[in-house]
C-alpha cells in the first residue's frame, strides 16, 4: 500500500501541471488555476505524511517503476525511495509548497497568465519531488535538471521585459556550469562503485574507497561544483539575487524550501563517501563560510526588500554548506528544515508588503506599516526572531548547533566559528534594519540612489491606500509563523532537551547520513556561556540597527555613517563587483573568441576552403566541357584512371610509412 502512495506522491503535481497546461487557453481565473495546483500539492502532502509515518516506524519504502537499461554491471532504473533523508525534504516541498500555492491565489489575482504561472509552479514541485525521491543518481539528476528548467520558466515569467529574461538566462547558465560537475561526478562514482544507487553508497567498502582515493576526491569536488550552482555558493551564487525578477511567491518557493536546498541534500546523499576525505570537507566548509559572510556584507546596504532576502538566503545556505563541511550533515539538514519555515515566512511577508504597497519594493519608500498591516508585521517579527537566532525560536537551535560544531572542530574550527558568528551578527543587523524601515519609521520619499519598483509588478505606489492583505494571503503567514517558532524543538541540544528529547531530528536523519566525528565535547558550563554570549551579541546587533534607524533621524544617521565608512559602503552596495569581475574575466573574452571564430575563421578560412573547392570543381567541369569527349565511355575512363592513381598513391604511402 505504501509503495502505491510513494508512486503517487510526484504524480499529483504532474497532473496539476498537465491540467493547467491543457486549460491555459481557456483563460482560467486565478482561483481555479491556483486551486488545481494547491490541491495537487496538498494531496501529495497527505500522502507524504502517511508514508513518512510508516518510514519512522518500519524504515524506508521503495518502489521500482521500471528498468530502463543496463550497462555492464550498472543498472539504470526509475526507482523511488522514501527514507529518513527524503522524508524531511518531501514534507517541506509539499507542505510549504501548498502554503505558497494558496498564498499565490491572492497575490496573482490581477495577473492575466495565471494558468501558465500555476502550471510552471506545479512542474517545479514535480521536478523537486523527483530529485528528492530518487533512489539513484539517475532519477535525482532528472529532477535536478527539471528544477533548473522550471526555475528558468518561473524567474522569466514576465519575459516581455529584458531584465527578467536576462535574469532567467543567468540562472539557467550558472546552473548549467554546476550541472556539468554533477554529471562528471556521478560518472566517477559509478566507475568506482559500479552502481548509481544511494543505498549501495550508504555503507561503502573502505578498501574500494582507499584504492580509488584520487578519483573519488576529484568526483566529490565535481559534485561540490554542482552544489555551488544549485545552492548559490561561491563562485556560482550570482544568479540567485537576480532571480528576484520573478513573482515574489516564486522566490519563497525556490529560495526557502526547495531548489536551493537541493545541493545540501546531494551532499547528505553522498555523505558516507566524502566524510573520508578531509580535503573535500575543508573545501566545502570554507566555501560555505565565505559565502555566508560575503552575502551578509552585501545585504547590509541593499534597498530592495527582495534583494535583501535573496542575499539572506545565500548567507543561510552558506551556514548549511559549512555544517556539511564540518562533517555535521544532520545539523546542516536541520538548518535546512528550520530555515525553510522562517525564510518562506519572510518572503511571503515581503510579498504581502509589496502587494499592500501596490508593488513598491524600495524599503526607504515604505515605512509606518505596523498599524496598517498588523498581521504581516507580527508574523514578520516572528520570522526576524527566528532568522536572528533568538532563544526559543527555530533558528536559534539549528544556528547554535552549527556554531558549536565549528567551535569544537579541530584544525580550522575556531576560524570557521568566527566567520559564522560574524555572519550571524550581520544577519541580525540587516534584518532588524529592514523591520525598522518597512514597519516602524515614517517613509522617506527623497531617496535617489535606491532601486525602483519591480518591472512587471508596477501598479503605482501612491494610487491607493496601503492595506492589509486578504485572508487567502494572511492565513499562510500565520501557519508559517507558528512553524517558525516551533520547528526547532525537534532538534534541541542535550543541554535543553535532556536525554530522551534531545536531537530527535538529527538522530533520525543520521540513520542515513554520516555521523559527526572528531569534535571535542563541550561542558555544560561552556555551552551555556556560548549561548548567552552569542545571544547578547545578537541582541546588541539588533539594538544597533534600532538605534540607527529608529532612535535617530535615520536619514541623517545613514548619511553620516555612509560618509565615515564610504569605502566599505560602496564595496558592499556594489556587491563586491563580482558581476563586473565575471564580465571582464569570462564573458568579454568569450565574446572575443566568438567574434574571432565568426569574423576570421568562418569568414576567411571555412568560406575560403568552400570557395576553393567550388572553384576547383567549376574549373574541372569547364576543362571537361572544353575537351568534349565524343563518347561517354571516355569520360568514365578518365575518372577511373584518376581514382586508380589516387588510391595507389595513398596505399603505397600507407604501406611504406
Amino acid at each position: 500500500m505504501y509503495e502505491n502512495y510513494l508512486a503517487l506522491i510526484p504524480f499529483f503535481p504532474l497532473l496539476a501541471f498537465l491540467l493547467n497546461s491543457l486549460l491555459v487557453k481557456n483563460k482560467l481565473n486565478n482561483v481555479k488555476a491556483g486551486l488545481i495546483t494547491f490541491l495537487g500539492l496538498f494531496t501529495s502532502f497527505i500522502l507524504v505524511i502517511l508514508t513518512s509515518m510508516h518510514v519512522m516506524e518500519n524504515g524506508p519504502v521503495h518502489v521500482k517503476l521500471w528498468d530502463w537499461m543496463n550497462y555492464k554491471n550498472i543498472v539504470f532504473d526509475i526507482h523511488f525511495v522514501m527514507d529518513q533523508l527524503s522524508v524531511v525534504l518531501c514534507l517541506m516541498v509539499t507542505g510549504i509548497g501548498s502554503a505558497i500555492a494558496f498564498f499565490s491565489i491572492g497575490y496573482m489575482d490581477h495577473e492575466e497568465k495565471v494558468g501558465k504561472f500555476f502550471a510552471f509552479f506545479a512542474l517545479f514541485a514535480f521536478s523537486m519531488l523527483l530529485l528528492v525521491l530518487g533512489e539513484n543518481f539517475l532519477v535525482l539528476f532528472m529532477g535536478w535538471e527539471g528544477v533548473g528548467l522550471s526555475s528558468y520558466l518561473l524567474i522569466g515569467f514576465w519575459y516581455e521585459h529584458k531584465k527578467n529574461g536576462d535574469a532567467a538566462k543567468k540562472a539557467f547558465l550558472a546552473n548549467r556550469v554546476g550541472d556539468f560537475g554533477v554529471v562528471l561526478g556521478m560518472i566517477g562514482y559509478a566507475l568506482v562503485f559500479n552502481t548509481l544507487s544511494f543505498r549501495d553508497l550508504q555503507h561503502p567498502d573502505m578498501a574500494v574507497i582507499m584504492a580509488n582515493k584520487e578519483l573519488l576526491i576529484g568526483s566529490s569536488l565535481l559534485l561540490v561544483l554542482g552544489v555551488t550552482g544549485k545552492s548559490a555558493q561561491i563562485p556560482l551564487f550570482i544568479w540567485l539575487p537576480d532571480a528576484m525578477m520573478g513573482p515574489t511567491p516564486v522566490s519563497a518557493l525556490m529560495h526557502a524550501a526547495t531548489m536551493v536546498t537541493a545541493g545540501i541534500f546531494l551532499l547528505c546523499r553522498v555523505s558516507n563517501i566524502i566524510v573520508h576525505f578531509s580535503v573535500v570537507l575543508d573545501v566545502i566548509a570554507w566555501i560555505g563560510a565565505l559565502t555566508s559572510l560575503l552575502a551578509a556584507l552585501i545585504a547590509v546596504t541593499q534597498t530592495d526588500i527582495k534583494k535583501i532576502l535573496a542575499y539572506s538566503t545565500v548567507s543561510q545556505l552558506g551556514y548549511m554548506v559549512m555544517a556539511c563541511g564540518l562533517g555535521a550533515f544532520s545539523t546542516g539538514l536541520f538548518h535546512v528544515f528550520t530555515h525553510a519555515f522562517f525564510k518562506a515566512l519572510l518572503f511571503l511577508c515581503a510579498a504581502s508588503v509589496i502587494y499592500g504597497c501596490h508593488h513598491e519594493q524600495n524599503i526607504f519608500k515604505m515605512g509606518g506599516l505596523k498599524n496598517k498591516m498588523p498581521v504581516t508585521f507580527w508574523t514578520f517579527v516572528v520570522g526576524l526572531l527566528a532568522i536572528a537566532g533568538i532563544p526559543g525560536f527555530s533558528g536559534f537551535f539549528s544556528k547554535d548547533e552549527i556554531l558549536s560544531m565549528a567551535f569544537t572542530n579541530p584544525g580550522n574550527g575556531i576560524f570557521l566559528y568566527s566567520v559564522g558568528l560574524l555572519s550571524a551578527l550581520l544577519t541580525a543587523f540587516y534584518m532588524t534594519r529592514m523591520l525598522c524601515l518597512v514597519f516602524i519609521v515614517k517613509p522617506s520619499h527623497d531617496v535617489h540612489d535606491s532601486h525602483h519598483h519591480h518591472i512587471g509588478e508596477d501598479n503605482g505606489h501612491d494610487a491607493h491606500e496601503i492595506h492589509e492583505s486578504p485572508s487567502v494571503m494572511t492565513i499562510p503567514l500565520i501557519i508559517l509563523a507558528l512553524c517558525s517558532f516551533g520547528a526547532g524543538y525537534v532538534g534541541m541540544p542535550h543541554l535543553l532537551g535532556g536525554h530522551h528529547n534531545s536531537r530527535l531530528f538529527q538522530t533520525f536523519v543520521e540513520k542515513f547520513t554520516a555521523i559527526p566525528t572528531g569534535h571535542h565535547h563541550l561542558s555544560e558550563e561552556t555551552e551555556i556561556t556560548m549561548m548567552i554570549v552569542t545571544t547578547i551579541l545578537i541582541l546588541c546587533s539588533m539594538g544597533l540597527a534600532w538605534y540607527i534607524y529608529v532612535k535617530n533621524d535615520h536619514a541623517r544617521m545613514r548619511d553620516s555613517l555612509k560618509a565615515k565608512f564610504l569605502g566599505l559602503w560602496m564595496v558592499s552596495n556594489s556587491k563586491f563587483k563580482v558581476d563586473e569581475l565575471y564580465e571582464t574575466v569570462i564573458i568579454k573574452p568569450l565574446y572575443q573568441v566568438g567574434h574571432f571564430l565568426v569574423d576570421i575563421v568562418e569568414t576567411h578560412v571555412v568560406n575560403g576552403v568552400v570557395k576553393l573547392v567550388t572553384k576547383g570543381v567549376n574549373g574541372g567541369g569547364a576543362f571537361l566541357d572544353e575537351t568534349k569527349p565524343e563518347k561517354l565511355e571516355m569520360g568514365i575512363l578518365y575518372i577511373i584512371i584518376g581514382l586508380t592513381i589516387l588510391v595507389t598513391a595513398v596505399f603505397n604511402a600507407f604501406i611504406f610509412s
